[in-house]
């Protein structure tokens, strides 16, 4: 399999290939600190629309609430 070192000039860029090889489920490693995981879904206009969505609910008193000892079970 061959190896591709790809240089995006800005954060738009990087994102943008990010999402696409996420898309295509493809596997890849970062050599500089990964972007905030907020940031990073939020460069998605769906995804970013989901996560106000659920930011309001929460806010609103909706969602629920899970305790870490139940987290797993």
């Amino acid at each position: 399999m061959n190896i591709l070192n790809v240089h995006p000039a800005d954060s738009n860029q990087e994102t943008a290939i990010r999402l696409f090889l996420d898309a295509l489920h493809v596997d890849y490693k970062t050599s500089e600190k990964d972007m905030d995981e907020t940031a990073y879904l939020s460069a998605s206009p769906a995804m970013k629309e989901r996560l106000d969505r659920a930011k309001e609910e929460e806010e609103n008193g909706g969602g629920v609430k899970i305790s870490l000892d139940d987290i797993w079970k």
